[in-house]
């Protein structure tokens, strides 16, 4: 078990109410140490793979005898290799996530982060390695998965934070799309302010390169519905400018806008087989954890 660190974003009693499933990738990882998760390598534990031709040299041990006494071959038995979990939080740290509605306590960057430093205490705690990578327009802050005292490196990286810049997912990821990076499972966290075809983009290179996904998306209440009942000034947290209006008139379009951004999220996932889970900063945290926590055990293979 971990000890307890004093982070206000840990949260045990929301930890508490939380599902008991581990967090797992639903395709085989990469790892550098003995776990309880599949590994695409070949070696010697419970779970049988195949065959190969026996060579001189070889440990008798593993000899196949059922094999040898029907048709007089020598083979080994091979096993899956079992590994630990390489799980990064890739939580979206640009401008737009420090946005607060009226109807939230917190902004949607602090939720994010309350979200990644509880999965990472789930992670390390099941015996497994953790990582995160804060992005906005780069790579902001960048912790390769480890154990020992992670969680503490993970927490403070995320509290330090301020969030600012625009949203580049496939600039702050590079260090994940590179050849050296082990597949494992990638957490993304973010409101997907973007582009669909730059998330798109990013997306591929991810399962391109071996790695499981999940995608959190994190709004604020007034983000899903335009909560807003008077002429207001909207602004733009990225650059975007300004505007005035009524946002009455323009409620129906708005709505319109987001089911579409929606379906688009929704299809890239379908379409790549990740998990996608969808939040407000007004839920208990417990709520979105549970769904992720279940849709990561959801079409495992």
């Amino acid at each position: 078990m971990l000890h307890a660190i004093a982070s206000p974003l840990i949260q045990p009693a929301e930890l508490s109410r939380l599902h008991s499933l581990e967090v797992a990738a639903r395709i085989v990882v990469e790892g550098v140490q003995t776990g309880a998760h599949r590994s695409p390598h070949k070696g010697h534990s419970v779970d049988f793979a195949d065959h190969r031709q026996y060579v001189p040299g070889d440990d008798i041990r593993h000899l196949d005898w059922k094999v040898l006494g029907r048709s007089d071959r020598l083979v080994l038995k091979r096993y899956e290799a079992e590994t630990d979990l390489g799980c990064t939080m890739v939580v979206d740290g640009s401008a737009s996530m420090s946005y607060q509605g009226s109807r939230a306590q917190i902004t949607k960057y602090r939720y994010g982060a309350m979200l990644a430093a509880a999965l990472s205490y789930l992670v390390l705690g099941q015996q497994d390695r953790a990582g995160l990578v804060l992005f906005n327009e780069q790579a902001a802050v960048e912790l390769k998965v480890a154990s020992q005292g992670q969680l503490t490196r993970i927490c403070k990286a995320l509290e330090a934070h301020q969030p600012s810049g625009k949203t580049d997912a496939q600039k702050g990821l590079e260090h994940l799309f590179s050849p050296s990076s082990r597949r494992g499972l990638v957490v993304m966290i973010s409101d997907f302010l973007a582009d669909p075809e730059a998330i798109r983009a990013a997306v591929e290179r991810l399962r391109g390169h071996g790695h499981d996904l999940a995608m959190v998306w994190v709004l604020d209440p007034d983000e899903l519905d335009l909560g807003v009942s008077t002429v207001s000034r909207f602004e733009g947290l990225e650059g975007d400018g300004e505007l005035t209006c009524e946002p009455r008139a323009l409620r129906v379009a708005y709505a319109e806008e987001v089911f579409k951004h929606r379906l688009e999220l929704q299809k890239i996932c379908h379409s790549r087989r990740c998990a996608f889970i969808e939040c407000q900063t007004t839920e208990q945290l417990h709520l979105p954890l549970n769904r992720l926590l279940v849709g990561l055990h959801a079409d495992k293979r």
